[in-house]
């Protein structure tokens, strides 16, 4: 596939931002000598990232890269999704999950030099109500640690302050029950969900292994264990994908879930805070183009 015309959408205050302007200012400059045009789109602002990609849709680009961390990912995202307009990934930001997922290089040069390649996948993307996500919806624990993520914390120590808030969440440890409900009818209590749509999470977990972003269905973990001690043994299965085997874990493989709760339970996608149940979560089939 032969990219022409290219928008690459970041946030300049991210990071280290000579490091990060000099990195973007470098992708720009080796595309256009590659023949490429290239439109280079700041944020300067939180979800500034999706109304950049729909100006960048509407006005011709045929790629949009962006570059930054899961979080940007999936704003962009929002405005690709079902169109013919390839997603690309520049992994460069606290979480970038999609890229290891991928195998996607950070180092600008070999960026371009995919780009230039071409090659991409039709990828199934996640749809939770009205929102898409790309790797996954976490429902219950990761949620209730991403929301109490402080952003200056994450600013100065990076993925370090999702480890502070985790350690906060397990001493409060305020699990709440919901349940899910299957097109079969099946029926779960649940206090923990992952819908993944890919093998990778972060942190080295792989809790939902035998996802991948090809396959047209979501990978479903379902825990409904209530002590923190359940919990940390299944995050060390995890690293390795063995906690599908402990007790009170279900792993099931769905095109459409409803998951509903008697309290305001956190939802997260693909690493952000998108608010509360009730959720229906819906798999859409290659749905994204995403360069690889």
């Amino acid at each position: 596939m032969a990219f022409s015309r290219i928008a690459v959408i970041y946030n300049p205050n991210a990071g280290r931002t000579r490091e990060r302007q000099a990195a973007v200012d470098r992708f720009a400059y080796l595309l256009r000598e590659a023949g490429r045009s290239v439109d280079v789109c700041p944020t300067e602002q939180p979800l500034h990232a999706t109304a950049l990609a729909r100006r960048a849709v509407a006005s011709g680009c045929d790629l949009v890269v962006a570059h930054g961390g899961d979080g940007t990912m999936n704003e962009v995202l929002q405005a690709v999704v079902g169109t013919p307009v390839t997603l690309g990934v520049w992994p460069g930001g606290t979480a970038n999950v999609l890229a290891a997922e991928i195998g996607f290089p950070e180092r600008v040069d070999e960026v371009v030099q995919r780009i230039v390649t071409g090659r991409a996948i039709a990828a199934t993307v996640g749809k939770a109500n009205e929102r898409h996500f790309l790797l996954m919806a976490g429902i219950g624990l990761d949620a209730g640690v991403v929301a109490g993520v402080d952003p200056e914390l994450k600013r100065r120590l990076g993925k370090g302050a999702f480890g502070v808030a985790a350690l906060q969440y397990i001493y409060r440890w305020d699990l709440a029950p919901f349940r899910i409900t299957l097109p079969d009818g099946e029926e779960f209590e649940a206090r923990f969900l992952v819908a993944g749509n890919a093998g990778a999470y972060g942190g080295g977990f792989r809790l939902t292994p035998e996802a991948g972003l090809t396959d047209p269905c979501l990978d479903l973990c379902i825990f409904s264990a209530e002590a923190r001690f359940d919990y940390l043994r299944a995050a060390a299965a995890a690293v390795v994908g063995a906690h599908r085997k402990l007790p009170g874990v279900t792993y099931r493989k769905v095109q459409r879930a409803r998951v509903t709760g008697e309290f305001p339970i956190p939802v997260h996608l693909d690493g952000e805070v998108a608010g509360h149940l009730p959720l229906t979560l819906e798999a859409v089939p290659a749905a994204v183009q995403l360069l690889v």
